[in-house]
């Protein structure tokens, strides 16, 4: 054991050596010290990460900043020129992932659509499946699943409107199991609870600075009794199970031939080329991980900012109902195009409440030269989606809920969804099921009900809570029926 731990101090003290060192004479980009062993972990321990990332870097005056988290390098790119320079113009460089031992190794994840790496063939064998499955022309053939799973969202707002985020999520997960696996939900439904085990489990999992064997890779040859370890294999046997347990279902109904048409079974069936049954597993798997909790929290926001917002929200309501004929009928996926004030409301919830403040982290696959400044091979490269969105210079008055802005004619501000579903090679597949499933449920929502805040309460402190996937923290909110549906 002394002689493991000794190991384990060389290494990191050369590798100190080698990560700081400057060749050539280019400077790593500034940022905070730290100490030798945590490097600045515990400085991020009880703070908002995004926010104290922007904070460094009006510190550094550097939009490019620089940190050890541990042993392990860490660049946080705080502006969309650095951004778009880095992670979508060099791809090449930037696609990969981080390796996290304890959720890509130790609880065998590592194939997983999300965190497989770049350089895997079977990457761009996933993304292709998805980018087909999820494609417009894929898209029009669930809308009938979408605007039945929206007709339901009214019901149940009707009948119990105080527990609207649990309608949502319901409503979410039901369409995106319908799409991926043909599979209707119900009340207290296994594959609800599975999902949402099997969200946790990862979040745990991959939560930043929890697992040393993440930071120092030889700790996972430490005797298999130690606490890390036991976890690491009670997770491995959990999240195995959580994830065959629909594409299982899927395989049985069509081998009973009583099957609905579905992302799985499509991948499955014998008129399609022959496929790898592991890879389209994963490949659902990925389609629920990539799409419930950020539409879910996207959704969540719109709400609440609309109680805030009540002039936003009645603009966007007499739009809708323009639409539908004076509310004639339910607004349904074929009446996208027309939503133009509530596109403008999307791309405005999807900017000021950010779904992923910070994106998923890539990794430099190779030594790189960015402004002056040496970017280490192997290092972590984060881009802080939140500061984007509060540029001043892209989106004036940042802090304001505007849709407006997106309105004006002839505006050079950016679409959010550029920066809100991430970026290059790892930009999510899913962005035409988000936007459309996001515009349908928000015009059902508004064209049945008013959403308002509690009499005589003062405006609430709109804050947002941390972690992978960001949600607006919860205040209340009334939800009150239109008028009985003509």
């Amino acid at each position: 054991m002394l002689l493991l731990l000794l190991s384990i101090f060389l290494l990191t003290l050369g590798w100190l050596i080698k990560v700081n060192r400057t060749p050539n004479g280019l400077p790593l980009p500034p940022g905070p010290t730290g100490t030798w062993f945590y490097g600045v972990s515990k400085q991020l321990r009880g703070v908002v990460p995004w926010q104290q990332y922007l904070k460094w870097s009006e510190h550094f005056q550097s939009p490019i900043i620089s940190f050890l988290v541990y042993n392990r390098r860490v660049v946080v790119l705080n502006d969309h020129v650095a951004v778009h320079d880095l992670l979508n113009k060099r791809t090449n460089i930037y696609s990969d992932r981080p390796k996290s031992w304890m959720y890509h190794d130790l609880c065998a994840r590592g194939d997983t659509v999300f965190n497989i790496s770049s350089l895997d063939p079977r990457h761009r064998q996933y993304r292709k499946m998805l980018q087909t499955g999820l494609s417009a022309h894929a898209m029009e053939s669930y809308w009938p699943g979408m605007d039945a799973a929206a007709r339901t969202l009214v019901e149940d707002f009707r009948r119990d409107p105080s527990a609207f985020q649990d309608h949502l999520r319901k409503s979410v997960v039901a369409i995106i199991m319908k799409v991926a696996y043909g599979y209707t939900i119900t009340e207290n439904d296994q594959f609800i609870r599975a999902a949402e085990e099997l969200a946790k489990i990862s979040g745990a999992a991959m939560a930043p600075g929890r697992w040393l064997v993440d930071y120092y890779p030889l700790l996972r040859f430490l005797p298999s009794w130690l606490p890390f370890h036991r976890q690491a294999q009670e997770w491995k046997e959990k999240l195995e199970y959580l994830s065959s347990i629909p594409f299982d279902w899927v395989k049985k109904q069509m081998a009973s031939e009583k099957f609905e048409p579905s992302f799985t079974s499509r991948l499955l069936s014998n008129e399609a080329p022959k496929v790898n049954e592991d890879m389209v597993k994963w490949a659902g798997n990925g389609l629920y991980g990539g799409a419930a909790d950020t539409v879910i929290s996207a959704m969540i926001s719109f709400v609440l900012l609309m109680a805030v917002y009540p002039a936003v929200q009645k603009k966007a309501q007499a739009e809708i109902d323009e639409v539908t004929d004076g509310r004639a009928r339910q607004p349904g996926c074929a009446d996208k195009a027309d939503a133009v004030y509530l596109v403008a409301v999307m791309k405005e919830v999807l900017r000021y409440a950010p779904v992923a403040n910070i994106a998923l982290p890539h990794r430099a696959t190779e030594e790189d030269e960015y402004r002056g400044y040496r970017i280490p091979k192997d290092a972590t490269v984060i881009p802080n989606t939140w500061a984007i969105m509060r540029d001043a210079s892209l989106y004036p008055e940042p802090h304001k809920f505007d849709p407006e802005r997106f309105m004006e004619a002839g505006s050079a501000m950016p679409d959010p969804r550029t920066f809100a579903f991430g970026y290059g090679r790892r930009t999510c597949p899913g962005i035409q099921f988000a936007k459309t499933f996001l515009l349908l449920m928000m015009s059902t929502i508004l064209s049945n009900y008013d959403i308002g805040l509690p009499v005589d309460s003062a405006p609430p402190e709109i804050d947002f809570t941390a972690g992978i996937t960001s949600h607006v923290k919860p205040f209340k909110v009334t939800i009150t029926s239109r008028s009985v549906f003509v």
